[in-house]
């Protein structure tokens, strides 16, 4: 049985009751915080305990929703909560064991770091003690059982001490606590020249060496004096094709036109036979 089934089935118990009824002792009695009850799972409970015989419920299923139905507890079922019950305060269980373990591997970690958990553990003892204080008065003012009383004191009881203890540990622990030391940094890495990304800072780079742009000084002049004055162009570079290519291809075409012009104001210069 879960804690959710028997604290519900606990509750039953008592008497007649109504699911929502059931609703509201779990919230003012704090139950949440050491069961995980919600509103949903609440009722799932109540249904998988009516299929088990240990409850049943008045009202029809028709009608009635689970919040509207009357339970009550059924002689089966007051057996099993007998002996739950009985094992339950009988056997003395493990408290806080995850946080036990934590203590027994605080080896792995830096001082600083175990200074920041222990300060967090202290603080969240605190607002849980006074969540708990809070609901037990609730509880003393509504009449609660003594039942249920019990149950409250028990747990503002265990808080208490489980902060006290915290405190005075972290004061001996204080007392032998090792000096911070830095973290480790991992040794650098030796990576070729060749796999090096040069950035633009380094003095390397062929991105500091500074730049002109890319235009010819005839650019400068006026338009006539660039049209003319051909000389300032940038030199062109020789290629394969440049070398069977006339130096000034347009002077070429210039006087073959000029020559064929002469052709033809002159009748008696022979012609070309036509294909």
């Amino acid at each position: 049985m879960t804690d959710a089934e028997l604290a519900i089935l606990s509750i039953v118990a008592e008497g007649p009751i109504h699911g929502y009824d059931i609703q509201t002792i779990i919230t003012q009695r704090g139950l949440r915080a050491w069961t995980n009850i919600g509103v949903s799972s609440m009722y799932y409970v109540l249904e998988k305990l009516e299929r088990q015989g240990l409850i049943e419920s008045r009202g029809s299923r028709q009608t009635e929703g689970a919040s509207r139905r009357q339970y009550r507890i059924t002689p089966a079922g007051y057996g099993v909560l007998q002996t739950a019950v009985a094992d339950l305060i009988s056997t003395p269980r493990e408290y806080a064991n995850g946080f036990e373990l934590g203590l027994a591997n605080l080896h792995v970690l830096r001082p600083s770091q175990i200074r920041t958990s222990f300060v967090a553990y202290r603080q969240e003892l605190v607002s849980r003690l006074a969540q708990a204080r809070d609901r037990w008065l609730q509880l003393k003012e509504s009449s609660a059982p003594f039942n249920v009383d019990a149950m409250m004191e028990h747990h503002v009881a265990m808080l208490e001490a489980e902060l006290e203890w915290i405190k005075a540990f972290i004061e001996e622990w204080e007392t032998q606590a090792p000096p911070d030391e830095p973290a480790p940094q991992p040794d650098p890495v030796d990576i070729p020249r060749m796999k090096q990304v040069v950035l633009p800072h380094d003095p390397d780079s062929p991105h500091r060496v500074p730049t002109r742009p890319l235009r010819s000084s005839a650019a400068a002049l006026p338009n006539s004096e660039a049209d003319t004055d051909l000389s300032l162009s940038p030199p062109s570079k020789e290629t394969a094709l440049s070398t069977r290519t006339p130096r000034d291809l347009a002077a070429d075409l210039q006087e073959a036109d000029d020559n064929s012009a002469d052709r033809d104001a002159d009748p008696e210069t022979p012609q070309d036979d036509e294909p």
